[in-house]
């Protein structure tokens, strides 16, 4: 398998929320983006608007990101948006991304790495299962 089926698979396993998100929102904030872009940079070309946060460092050609730690989030980095997502956070993080989407008044999107329960509202969308909270 090469790279560029690995970057294919990935992205063909997030289509259904790059299709929901890209259907609804025109700017989103990645929280958390580590070594993982696929998400972000599909809905850049789908023209979203997209910003990302991270607690460390990263750089990607094309993609705004910041260091900002969620327990502790810089509210003023923060640019309008329609949207917060986070794809596999770690589960004790979830209610700072809710406080977080609650102050900012966006909808969050969480796309946990196992499908343990979260209490918000279960979307299936093509071949992907995401959590949502309206917060507009």
């Amino acid at each position: 398998m090469t790279m560029n089926d690995t970057k294919h698979n990935s992205s063909h396993r997030y289509e259904g929320l790059v299709n929901y998100i890209a259907g609804r929102y025109g700017n989103a904030v990645e929280i958390g983006i580590g070594h993982c872009p696929d998400v972000a940079f599909a809905l850049l070309q789908r023209g979203v608007q997209v910003f990302a946060t991270d607690i460390r460092q990263f750089h990607y050609s094309g993609l705004k990101v910041i260091v900002d730690d969620i327990v502790e989030p810089n509210l003023s980095a923060y640019p309008p948006a329609d949207l917060i997502y986070s794809l596999r956070p770690p589960p004790e993080l979830v209610p700072y991304m809710t406080q977080l989407a609650r102050r900012l008044s966006t909808d969050l999107i969480i796309k946990p790495l196992a499908p343990e329960y979260l209490e918000s509202q279960l979307i299936r969308h093509g071949n992907t299962s995401f959590f949502l909270w309206n917060n507009r």
